[in-house]
């Protein structure tokens, strides 16, 4: 060892006995800019081994961290019920199939349809016969064969017959009969009773409650409601559980990260859309719902997650968590005076996130830091 290297350690040696001997009475003096070490040379570590930064500002987000369960999007959902009374025929979809507007998914025998097509066809023909009663009804009234009243009658038998007719059409096109095969229902032509129900929207289907030759009856509770049902599963909702204290820091357009029990490194990030107007009775929590994209598509219906709601953010003087060296709860940092020649100081830290440490008090931007390898020169002085 050298006569300089031997000099270094003594004197840092030095140095650190000097500040064990303030005991706990330094700690009580003021943190800000306090000097508890003289500058020494860093002879007892290698300079490779050290590296210095500067303070930096970053945002620090406050987050309220709870639990709660994933649902479907409400408003992207769609529930198909039995728009008429009738047998299964054919179930054309499955669960986890895309549906696209307008796919069959299946089909129904129904004498509804038969009955709905005949009182077109009644009312279509009822409909030319009033036509053909206000001609004749005029041209007798020019020969003043009849009166006008009667002609007003006629007029008004021809309203009735074109409400009735339009009844009829409107009450085929709920069934799904579509404006092309009226014609041909007019005429008595097509008395199918065969009733095609399809998709109303795109997405996926995610729950079928039907099987073939399963009557259901349109209107009635005693089947199963929803024959189907088709959700977008591109972005679901996430409701989370915000206790009663915390609610006032909750408000719409946060962002939140979700993540599963399962895979904590997989995060979702979302925004908060609406916050409840009233906190449940039972759990005393306020429902906050964000919507959260499922690209993946791993967020499944009533799965439970944990849910990361950023409620704050502030600009903050940070130094990289590894920089800071504690002693009996003490932070404290190397600060770099000269050329390998540093000083200990104590500073006031705060909270840490993403491998930083907010700095309170003790530091400036402007200031050196020892970010690694200050490890090396404190142990080479005790």
């Amino acid at each position: 060892m050298g006569k300089t290297t031997v000099r270094a350690v003594l004197l840092i040696g030095w140095i650190s006995a000097l500040s064990s001997a303030g005991g706990d009475g330094a700690v009580a003096s003021p943190l800000a800019a306090r000097v508890i070490a003289g500058a020494a040379p860093a002879a007892a570590a290698s300079p490779g081994l050290v590296t210095v930064v500067s303070p930096e500002y970053r945002t620090r987000v406050t987050t309220l961290e709870t639990t709660g369960k994933v649902q479907f999007n409400e408003e992207e959902l769609v529930r198909v019920t039995a728009p008429v009374t009738g047998r299964v025929v054919e179930v054309l979809a499955r669960p986890g199939e895309s549906a696209e507007p307008g796919r069959r998914l299946l089909v129904i025998d129904s004498p509804d349809l038969g009955a709905a097509k005949a009182d077109y066809a009644k009312a279509v023909a009822d409909g030319e016969r009033a036509r053909h009663a206000i001609d004749l009804a005029r041209d007798l009234f020019e020969m003043k064969a009849i009166s006008e009243r009667e002609v007003q009658a006629a007029q008004s038998d021809y309203r009735k017959a074109v409400a009735e007719r339009d009844r009829a059409a409107s009450r085929l096109g709920t069934l799904g009969v579509p404006e092309s095969q009226l014609q041909g229902i007019a005429s008595r032509a097509d008395a199918s009773t065969l009733v095609v129900v399809r998709a109303p929207r795109a997405g996926t289907v995610v729950e079928r409650n039907i099987s073939p030759g399963q009557v259901v009856s349109y209107g009635q509770s005693d089947t199963p409601l929803n024959l189907f049902v088709i959700a977008d599963l591109s972005r679901m909702w996430v409701l989370a559980d915000v206790y009663e204290p915390d609610v006032p820091r909750v408000r719409r357009g946060q962002t939140v990260s979700v993540t599963q029990p399962c895979c904590p490194g997989e995060r979702y990030p979302g925004r908060v859309d609406n916050v409840a107007d009233a906190i449940d009775k039972d759990s005393r929590t306020l429902k906050v719902r964000a919507v959260v994209p499922n690209r993946s598509r791993n967020l499944k219906a009533e799965m439970f997650v944990k849910v990361a709601i950023d409620t704050s953010s502030s600009r903050v003087l940070t130094l990289p968590a590894e920089a800071v060296q504690r002693r009996e709860g003490v932070a404290s940092v190397l600060l770099e005076t000269g050329q390998h020649a540093y000083e200990r100081r104590l500073i006031r830290t705060g909270a840490e996130f993403d491998g930083l440490v907010e700095v309170l008090d003790g530091l400036a931007p402007t200031d050196r830091v020892v970010a690694t390898g200050g490890i090396l020169l404190r142990q080479s002085g005790q």
